[in-house]
């Protein structure tokens, strides 16, 4: 693969992804009329990560909620939600992350988008679905 410095780090791309989870769940828009609006580039990790997520949502929903002590995913705040639903879908579905990489990008995230309660719910429920999922 060519070094391309132009190319996103995969940080970069989750925020990006992020974002455009977050603008689909609070608009009620389908994922592909967010990536067009955004002009989203289908060749970055970001991109991969958003459709997976938006063709994979009612699973991840699932393994959120069958985790989630006292909670579920309809009640939780858009950008928790978002970044549950990425993390659950890299550790089911993009299995060459590792799966500290997956937990702490998450925590990442809730840390610099959420609430500083987030961060350790976002940690224990995708420690727990790793410890299901991924051996």
């Amino acid at each position: 693969m060519i070094d391309n410095p132009l190319h996103l780090s995969r940080r970069e791309d989750r925020e990006t992804a992020l974002g455009y989870l977050y603008e689909s769940d609070m608009t009620g828009d389908a994922m592909a009329d967010v990536l067009d609006r955004n002009h989203a580039d289908d060749d970055e990790y970001g991109y991969a990560v958003a459709v997976g997520v938006a063709d994979t949502v009612a699973e991840l929903d699932e393994q959120i909620d069958a985790v989630a002590e006292d909670w579920t995913v309809s009640r939780m705040g858009g950008i928790d939600r978002s970044i549950l639903r990425m993390g659950v879908w890299e550790l089911l579905y993009s299995t060459d992350v590792p799966t500290t990489a997956v937990v702490s990008e998450a925590v990442a995230l809730a840390n610099d988008y959420s609430t500083e309660k987030s961060a350790p719910f976002i940690n224990g429920i995708l420690v727990k679905l790793a410890a299901t999922h991924r051996h």
